[in-house]
């Protein structure tokens, strides 16, 4: 639903650009469809492009960004971006337009593919949704196997407890992630 790279040829050389993942077919039918597509599709590229400025700035402010807690939290608020306009079913497509096909510099770097190149800008989007008082609780390390559970935001009081947890057993990876399985088992038990 959004531009993606797509390569052909012209006058025998392949080229990449940019291409609108709708088509209009004349005769099919469909054309009104297609038009409506294709207009969010291009409503969605022009935020797209909005959205990539702004996180230049930031970027510009958090020169270290790697594992920067901050810098992901405030680059996520801006990815809010996704909730506002009712764009959330493409997130994730726009998540590739944005980290692997236009700046994946500002995502980290380039990816191998575009799934992996994905996963940063969906971390953001998650830890943006957290209150910011929480996030010098625990490392960039530990916020991203936390936020693997993209719905631990909507619950305060267990992700209290997570953090409490991460602190005093000084938790991460595979033992966090157990961790918070067996918390999540005992909180439905009760309730």
């Amino acid at each position: 639903m959004v531009v993606r790279k797509k390569k052909i040829k012209v006058d025998g050389k392949e080229i990449e650009v940019d291409a609108f993942d709708t088509s209009l077919i004349p005769g099919s039918g469909k054309e009104e469809k297609a038009i409506e597509y294709l207009l969010k599709e291009e409503e969605i590229e022009n935020e797209i492009k909005n959205v990539v400025e702004k996180i230049k700035k930031i970027s510009e402010r958090h020169p270290n960004m790697h594992k920067n807690t901050l810098y992901y939290y405030e680059v996520g608020k801006v990815l809010q971006f996704v909730d506002k306009k009712k764009f959330t079913n493409e997130r994730g497509k726009i998540w590739q337009r944005l980290a692997y096909d236009l700046e994946p510099e500002i995502f980290g770097e380039k990816k191998k593919n575009s799934t992996e190149a994905k996963r940063y800008p969906e971390f953001m989007y998650l830890l943006a949704k957290v209150d910011k008082k929480y996030l010098s609780k625990v490392s960039w390390d530990q916020w991203y196997e936390i936020l693997k559970f993209k719905d631990i935001y909507k619950y305060e009081n267990f992700l209290v407890q997570v953090l409490s947890e991460c602190t005093y057993n000084n938790l991460s990876g595979i033992p966090l992630r157990n961790k918070i399985k067996k918390l999540r088992k005992l909180t439905k038990r009760r309730k």
